[in-house]
């Protein structure tokens, strides 16, 4: 999109009002720009009473958005939960209007900064991957950034970073699609998709539109840092920029290799065993490729990743609260709790990963996707399924027919003491449900606390 921003004479409006809203409002008094109007596109609004005291006297519209609305306004930001293909947005963008995103004043922002930045996208894997980088970039001593879809609003960080004089050697940004959508001037010395499986449905057409705006963030960056295993992430090379491969193949340039011999795997850089994936402080195959893409970007913006600093951050990096977490081991049983696992894409790729038969617990608000792909993955890998939530039935018509038990509940501490009940020495529990959690809980951390409570309930 070509467009001109111009804080001294433009009127801005901003949509959504919660915690990007409010960095948003934020950045423009910053800029001393001309703000007119917010709006949100909810009834009720957490932080309506926190944003109404930093717009004194400016009207806040809520509800359905109207174009009519918008007709004195010049540039509408939006925050990541209102998408770009509202109607409203659609007609103001074809009658001139600039919509764009926080990511998008941030770029422009930092524009003049020497900092090296690195995005990254993909529907599983991107925050441990952002997390990840940035740890391993600090413990060589650099001044970093780790932030977008991941702690702070940037407009928050970047305000932060004007008041402390100190701008960041390298920025990683954690991007999600909704991000995405309205970014245009990002520049990126080194990008990824990490894969792309059926998530956000309820907001795109398909899976191809939600691949399509994933793949936006190469298209200002200089070095791509691709999923060979992924068909629709191969799909996104750009044949102009450099690419680094990784993947599960022995014959990418990030990739795992196997010794039989010794029944040991490791990972592998330009065919070059680099350290024992038994030594990382990540568990399962679906973590040891997160790995290979983090050096893979390390590498991409000329780090040498064969440092004895980087294989000791390896050790360290015991992975983020409630993806893929080791909760505890009794009687050999191990207890796991992914609580963020929220689409079928990373079920699949965190318990696939997984060395044990599973007991495994499913279910929520399953956000308009497909299941069928469980089916598989039950089949191969499970002992038994409990399922909970809203798209329980759903879920458990996608199973049926699988040898066996699957059995339905109204509770999560009904569904951990089944699995528990059934799971025997040498296999594991594992919360991983595919599905967002505010049918049942606040958010994705209660449902962690629930059960974890739960299983210490019935094992002590």
């Amino acid at each position: 999109m070509n467009y001109r921003l111009d804080f001294k004479t433009q009127r801005f409006a901003i949509i959504g009002i919660g915690e990007t809203g409010q960095s948003v409002v934020d950045y423009l008094h910053h800029q001393k720009a001309t703000l007119v109007k917010v709006f949100d596109t909810r009834e009720a609004p957490a932080y309506l009473d926190v944003v109404n005291s930093k717009v004194k006297n400016i009207p806040i519209h809520l509800g359905v958005l109207d174009y009519a609305l918008f007709l004195d306004v010049d540039v509408i930001v939006i925050s990541p939960g209102v998408s770009i293909y509202d109607e409203a947005l659609q007609l103001a963008l074809s009658h001139g209007k600039i919509v764009i995103g926080d990511i998008e004043l941030f770029a422009l922002a930092i524009k003049d900064w020497k900092s090296r930045v690195i995005g990254i996208t993909g529907s599983n894997g991107k925050t441990t991957v952002t997390t990840l980088t940035g740890f391993l970039l600090e413990q060589l001593g650099m001044k970093v950034l780790v932030a977008g879809n991941i702690g702070n609003p940037v407009l928050t960080s970047y305000l932060e970073i004007i008041k402390s004089g100190q701008i960041p050697e390298i920025i990683v940004l954690e991007l999600s699609s909704f991000q995405l959508e309205a970014t245009y001037s990002l520049n990126l010395s080194a990008a990824t998709t990490l894969n792309i499986s059926p998530d956000h449905l309820d907001r795109y057409r398909d899976l191809l539109q939600y691949a399509y705006v994933k793949a936006n963030i190469f298209n200002n960056c200089k070095v791509q840092v691709l999923n060979q295993d992924d068909l629709l992430v191969q799909a996104m090379q750009r044949r102009e920029k450099k690419v680094l491969w990784f993947g599960l193949d022995c014959n990418n340039q990030f990739a795992l290799s196997s010794d039989r011999s010794s029944n040991t795997t490791y990972l592998q850089i330009n065919s070059k065993n680099f350290m024992e994936c038994t030594k990382l402080g990540l568990i399962g195959k679906h973590n040891y490729l997160n790995v290979l893409s983090s050096l893979a970007l390390l590498c991409a913006i000329d780090i040498d990743i064969w440092q004895d600093q980087i294989r000791e951050a390896l050790q360290q990096f015991k992975g983020l609260e409630h993806r893929m977490q080791k909760i505890t081991m009794h009687n050999d049983v191990l207890y796991i709790e992914d609580s963020k696992g929220t689409n079928v894409g990373a079920v699949i790729a965190g318990v696939s990963g997984l060395d044990r038969p599973v007991h495994l617990i499913l279910g929520g608000d399953g956000k308009g996707q497909d299941f069928s792909p469980l089916k598989n993955l039950v089949k191969n890998k499970c002992k038994s399924v409990a399922i909970i939530g809203r798209d329980k039935k759903l879920i458990a018509k996608t199973l049926n027919g699988l040898e066996l038990p699957i059995e339905e509940f109204v509770t999560l501490p009904e569904a951990v003491k089944f699995c528990i009940a059934n799971a025997k020495g040498g296999d594991c529990v594992v919360l991983s449900p595919a599905c967002a959690s505010w049918d049942m809980f606040e958010n994705y951390k209660q449902r962690a606390k629930v059960f974890i409570d739960s299983i210490y309930e019935n094992i002590n």
